[in-house]
């Protein structure tokens, strides 16, 4: 039997026994309908009532300039951003680490920083313990792409020379679709070499056009330029080619510019390929 306490000012005691949980549950069990208890009440009931919700894995919103965001997290590390449904989102965090996640208020202020700065372009750390569940490979695909400047787009087929394989396009992008990261590791700049966007691993409502637009990417220019087979421009000034979207060529005159269908044509004509975006 509970001691009473004899000082009503006093926090009531925790109960971290696993026989006083079971039959805490199964009183509730017995006293509430079925669809009252469910799975993230009972994680979150436990991890309140054993004291472990600072450790536990959680998630919470957080509204950005590209659309509402889920965010789970453990701790100060962050675990899985998507633009995903709740229902759909919590189903792939508890596949992803096999856990219910608790649903908090809000983001705690650093990781929610943490996205709100990848989001403005600002390079953020990354913990290895945050790309843990991924192999060696799909971890440089995401450094590689984590070093794409903001308001600028890279080719699988560039991600996948950069990282010394350059026959593994299908595999960057399926190393691309498993970034856990979205935002905070920009995947949304690497694109296909056709033009079009592609997959995109944040999913829901948040929309790869929308954050390359929200960045400063003229999507309509780039696919005209893919539809029309042009793949470089360079400049009559420098002598230099470059990515389409490459910051050093982005605002030239275009009485300037020069447009090339492939590496060779450009190099036919006396061009050299721009160290900046290295498009060749």
């Amino acid at each position: 039997m509970t001691k009473p306490r004899t000082n009503p000012t006093e926090d009531p005691p925790r109960i971290a026994d696993d026989d006083a949980l079971a039959a805490l549950a199964a009183a509730l069990r017995a006293t509430a309908p079925a669809a009252a208890i469910d799975p993230a009440f009972r994680a979150a009931l436990r991890a309140e009532l054993t004291g472990t919700a600072a450790d536990a894995l959680c998630y919470a919103p957080l509204a950005t300039p590209v659309g509402n965001l889920l965010v789970a997290y453990q701790g100060q590390h962050l675990r899985l951003i998507s633009g995903k449904t709740e229902p759909d989102f919590v189903a792939e965090v508890q596949h992803e680490f096999g856990a219910i996640p608790l649903r908090a208020t809000e983001l705690p202020l650093r990781l929610a920083r943490r996205v709100l700065a990848g989001i403005a372009g600002k390079r953020q750390p990354v913990a290895p313990d945050e790309l843990a569940r991924l192999t060696p490979f799909q971890r440089a695909v995401l450094a590689k792409a984590q070093r794409i400047p903001r308001g600028e787009v890279r080719s699988y087929a560039w991600i996948a020379r950069e990282v010394g394989q350059p026959g593994a396009v299908r595999a960057v992008g399926t190393a691309l679709a498993r970034n856990p990261l979205p935002l905070v590791i920009p995947c949304h700049r690497v694109i296909r070499a056709d033009g079009e966007l592609g997959n995109y691993s944040g999913g829901g409502d948040l929309k790869k056009d929308r954050i390359l637009r929200y960045e400063g990417v003229d999507l309509d220019q780039l696919q005209a330029m893919a539809r029309a087979g042009l793949r470089f421009r360079g400049s009559r000034t420098t002598k230099i080619f470059c990515l389409p979207t490459c910051y050093s060529q982005k605002h030239a005159q275009e009485r300037h510019t020069v447009y090339f269908h492939s590496q060779a044509e450009a190099e036919s004509q006396g061009y050299r390929p721009c160290k900046l975006c290295r498009p060749a």
